[in-house]
């Protein structure tokens, strides 16, 4: 009679994977940050769920370890077309990293300060040989990313609750209210019409203009 060597559901055949920290936080990313679960990454690797405590304390610290490292890994901008695509670019990147990893955007930095210091200290040192002083690098650098940063929160909390009833919005003028509409319709463009904005006015600071110059232009 020959035996049945099929394992048992749930259970792979070879050896069990070597676990580490770093292959645990590289599973969490794979699977996405909303998704993940001490059982789910435990799953992804084939493992027991209480062999990852031998590498991380909790949930959370996985949780900051996989931010942490999706932040510091983004690939940082190139100033060869000068300041302006070198700070879009940047934006860019915080934008897709905000809007992947809901995590940057709830955490407030707390988890994640030593790589947001570190990255915003190499972004401002990148930005100074193209025509900034540190100060003036530290101010733009910190109005561009704010900007993103509150803007991607505000797009996630639309597309948390929906468009909702266009009758509802809160403004009387039905003008005001249509551009309101098309706001949500496309926030990101707002977005990113924002910061055109804000780099236009930082355009007129480098020239050594003022922001009258830039209304009389608009």
């Amino acid at each position: 009679m020959v035996s049945d060597t099929t394992p048992p559901p749930g259970r792979r055949p070879g050896p069990k994977p070597r676990l580490s920290r770093e292959r645990i936080v590289e599973a969490a990313l794979g699977l996405g940050i909303e998704q993940v679960s001490i059982n789910a990454v435990a799953s992804a690797l084939g493992a027991a769920p209480a062999s990852l405590y031998r590498y991380i304390d909790s949930l959370d610290d996985l949780l900051f370890a996989a931010l942490e490292r999706a932040f510091a890994h983004a690939p940082l901008p190139s100033g060869e077309q000068g300041w302006r695509p070198y700070l879009e670019t940047e934006a860019t990147t915080r934008f897709e990293l905000l809007t992947r990893y809901a995590g940057l955007l709830t955490d407030g930095t707390g988890g994640l300060e030593t790589a947001a210091v570190r990255r915003f200290e190499q972004v401002v040192e990148g930005l100074v040989p193209l025509g900034f002083g540190v100060d003036d690098a530290v101010l733009a650098v910190d109005a561009v990313l704010d900007l993103i940063h509150d803007g991607a929160a505000q797009i996630a909390h639309l597309r948390a609750r929906g468009h909702g009833d266009p009758a509802a919005q809160p403004f009387e003028s039905p003008d005001v209210s249509a551009a309101f509409r098309r706001i949500q319709d496309a926030p990101r463009d707002h977005l990113w019409r924002k910061l055109a904005i804000v780099l236009d006015g930082l355009a007129v600071r480098q020239s050594g203009g003022t922001p009258s110059a830039l209304l009389a232009r608009s």
